[in-house]
């Protein structure tokens, strides 16, 4: 019994021996492990990023020493007591496509892979309204990167992304619904005509995103906005190209009408219509007015235009006419005037004789004009001349 008492006695201190050893390592190891555990959250920021980190949901540090820079290392305490927000400092984009549109699962491409159905279905087919009450669909990208430039203003912008944004995530989905609601502003007050000409204020819809991401102080700045596909859709486009050549024959035919009326009146008047046309413009409206001295001032700038000698064409040969016919019969009158007064003493003395010979010579004046014809009828016949007259008259 002594000696199997001692072997237990012996049997139990090499189980507390090992034990102890076991017990060693195991504080060892749990040492080890816990101090591995603190260091497990030492990290790296890689160029083109910045990062924000927070303690149980709280930024650490205040302000500059809230950010880190690319570089490292950088110790925090393991995840989720510290997290790690890396935000990406390189411009991205957003495309906004599915709103206004079509509905798509991805990036649209080309015009064409719209669809082509009898009608727009409100929550599929996206689309805008323009100033002129038509419906038009569009593609937009938006660029947009955090606000600053690695200065003091970048280290700010980070601080406000990690309180109000979170993840980038988030900012694409911010970036693709304000800038839906500033789109849909911007080409509210455009004409269908200039939305598919391209005439699209992008720098308005840029603005207007820039603005209410700074009321949000998102941390984010957009740097450039552009429309990659605008037109109407298919199911409108024949009427929209019927109503675009009917504009443009229209265009036409006033383009067309123009010149014609330059034509017209450049014959009319020579290179001086246009004021001789204000001028006459301007007397009708007085006329229509009432008013006597507008009426007198216009109609005297008229005459002074055309006594001037500015106006050319067919007024000018008119005017070249009538000095003519004016000088003509001032000359005939003077001829008579004359005639008259060198037959006077004459005619107070032989006032019949002159009347007979005045007479005779009236007579051979007459026919001896080339337009009077002769005709000699026998004695005793009957002349019937057909004068072409109502029958009333005989």
């Amino acid at each position: 019994m002594a000696s199997g008492g001692t072997a237990a006695v012996s049997s139990l201190d090499s189980l507390s021996r090992a034990l102890g050893v076991g017990f060693r390592i195991l504080r060892v190891l749990m040492v080890v492990l816990a101090i591995m555990f603190c260091f497990s959250n030492i990290y790296w920021i890689p160029e083109g990023m910045v990062a924000v980190q927070t303690r149980f949901g709280r930024i650490v540090g205040d302000k500059d020493a809230a950010v880190r820079l690319p570089g490292g290392p950088y110790l925090a305490l393991p995840y989720p007591v510290d997290n790690i927000v890396r935000i990406p400092t390189g411009i991205r984009k957003v495309a906004v496509f599915k709103a206004f549109w079509s509905e798509a699962d991805t990036f649209a491409s080309t015009i064409d892979d719209r669809p082509e159905t009898e009608s727009l279905r409100p929550g599929v087919h996206g689309s805008l309204l323009t100033a002129d009450k038509n419906i038009v669909q569009g593609i937009w990208i938006v660029h947009y990167k955090l606000d600053g430039g690695g200065d003091a203003r970048s280290r700010a912008a980070a601080v406000d992304f990690v309180r109000h944004v979170g993840s980038m995530e988030r900012a694409g989905e911010i970036i693709r619904r304000v800038a839906q609601s500033a789109i849909v502003r911007v080409i509210a007050q455009t004409e269908v005509a200039d939305f598919v000409a391209g005439k699209i204020d992008n720098l308005a819809i840029k603005h207007l995103i820039t603005t209410r991401l700074d009321q949000l102080h998102a941390g984010l700045t957009v740097t450039g906005v552009t429309a990659s596909q605008y037109a109407v859709p298919k199911i409108l486009m024949g009427d929209f190209q019927a109503v675009n050549q009917a504009e443009s024959q229209k265009a036409l035919s006033i383009e067309k009408a123009s010149r014609r009326r330059v034509s017209t009146l450049s014959e009319l008047a020579g290179s001086g219509w246009q004021d001789l046309l204000e001028a006459i413009e301007a007397h009708e409206q007085a006329l229509e007015k009432g008013d006597r001295a507008a009426e007198k001032a216009a109609f005297g700038a008229a005459k002074d235009i055309l006594l001037a000698g500015d106006v050319g064409g067919t007024v000018r040969q008119m005017l070249d006419e009538a000095k003519s016919e004016k000088t003509a019969t001032i000359q005939r009158a003077r001829a008579a005037a004359a005639r008259f007064t060198k037959l006077l003493p004459e005619y107070d003395q032989h006032g019949e004789i002159l009347k007979a010979q005045l007479v005779q010579d009236s007579i051979r004046k007459i026919w001896s004009d080339i337009t009077v014809d002769a005709l000699y009828v026998p004695p005793g016949q009957k002349l019937v001349l057909d004068l072409g007259r109502p029958e009333q008259i005989k």
